[in-house]
């Protein structure tokens, strides 16, 4: 993943709030190949000169525009530095609000050979729908592949090189026992209440009634 220096980094209100400015400023499409990028989760901020424990503190390397691409996920894994290579099988259980950045974060923090587990795109996978689209029907079957998933996760079975498990996780209790069971370490995707009111307020669906659902479980 990206190092651990830069993770805090890349979880701060600063580096959101730029991320966004600029894909507004200079649109949803990557800088490199020029793809129109409808999930903008999924456009990552690309340092040019690349973040070190050196630099990390620097807002004139860190948080300069002139000095962040707006790319693609394919592109942004055929940068040099994100071919890691060899199996490390560390394992990231993010959790936060729907609508607090979970998968933005973990686009931006993921390489080529990991593994991505996301409830909502195992829906849209096995059902072809609009991503949240998810019919109640296919319930028991999305669930039966993240348990998969989550046993070769735990087992570490295979060549992946980390894992991200993307979920609300809003109960203490059950995150921290999840953690456990899977040896994974805890990301919170920090982010206030009315920020996450903010984004609902900008999509459709119900999302306001699910952030407010989120918070009123929530145990830190």
């Amino acid at each position: 993943m990206a190092q651990d220096f830069a993770r805090a980094f890349y979880n701060s209100k600063a580096w959101r709030d730029l991320r966004f400015a600029l894909i507004i400023e200079r649109g949803p499409k990557c800088q490199k190949c020029g793809q129109i990028v409808i999930d903008t989760s999924k456009l990552i901020g690309h340092h040019r000169t690349p973040l070190t424990p050196l630099n990390i503190n620097n807002p004139a390397i860190t948080l300069n525009p002139e000095n962040i691409d707006i790319i693609c996920f394919d592109c942004h894994n055929l940068e040099p530095s994100h071919f890691s290579g060899g199996n490390r099988h560390a394992v990231y259980l993010v959790y936060g609000s729907p609508l607090s950045g979970k998968t933005t974060l973990v686009s931006q923090l993921a390489e080529r050979g990991d593994i991505i587990l996301d409830i909502d795109r195992l829906y849209q996978c096995i059902s072809g729908l609009a991503l949240y689209d998810k019919p109640d029907n296919l319930r028991f079957n999305v669930f039966a592949l993240r348990d998969k998933m989550l046993d070769m996760i735990k087992t570490r079975y295979g060549s992946w090189h980390d894992a991200y498990i993307i979920g609300g996780y809003p109960v203490k209790s059950d995150r921290e026992r999840l953690a456990r069971d899977l040896g994974a370490e805890l990301i919170y995707c920090e982010s206030s209440r009315e920020e996450c009111y903010a984004r609902a307020a900008t999509m459709q669906g119900d999302w306001r009634r699910w952030v407010a659902k989120w918070w009123a479980e929530y145990t830190a």
